[in-house]
């Protein structure tokens, strides 16, 4: 009797979506290595940020955050480094592909982007709207704890980013 209702859950469990939010909501915080290409040169740098997911289907979502980055790009016209300090408020649409362990996705849309660049004491400031993308995968740790590895791409004005990240969310 006991392995009967053992695999009736088991079978039960394998048959919910790979992400079983509830409400449709998740939330979770990202961080990871951040590429900066400003005035023809790249750098690596450091991002971070947290995020909002509305889950409209089991196939595609509305996404929002806040990321945070940094590096120092190398200048052309002085021995300091340009620093870059960024927040960008990224809104996306996203397509997931499910599958038994997480799902495979793709993401598009616009980011407000602020960014400051500092060199040899002058500042400046630029803001904006840009596109921002990005394709990963998910990895369903729990049936509410997701986990993920991505690329995402922020077009900032004059600054461009591309960023590895890793995630952690959390169904709602």
């Amino acid at each position: 009797m006991m392995k009967k209702q053992l695999l009736a859950a088991a079978l039960a469990l394998t048959a919910l979506p790979a992400s079983a939010d509830i409400l449709g909501l998740s939330v979770g915080a990202t961080a990871g290595a951040a590429q900066l290409d400003y005035d023809g040169r790249s750098e690596y740098g450091y991002e971070y940020g947290v995020n909002a997911s509305y889950q409209l289907n089991d196939f595609f979502s509305v996404n929002a955050g806040v990321v945070r980055g940094s590096g120092e790009v190398e200048s052309d016209l002085s021995a300091s480094d340009n620093d870059i300090d960024y927040t960008a408020v990224p809104v996306t649409f996203r397509g997931d592909l499910p599958l038994l362990i997480g799902s495979l996705y793709a993401k598009a849309g616009a980011n407000y982007y602020d960014v400051d660049i500092e060199r040899d004491g002058l500042k400046g400031n630029d803001d904006g709207w840009g596109f921002t993308g990005g394709v990963g995968f998910m990895f369903t740790l729990l049936p509410f704890i997701d986990l993920s590895l991505g690329y995402e791409y922020r077009d900032m004005g004059e600054v461009e980013n591309n960023a590895i990240l890793f995630g952690v969310g959390i169904g709602l």
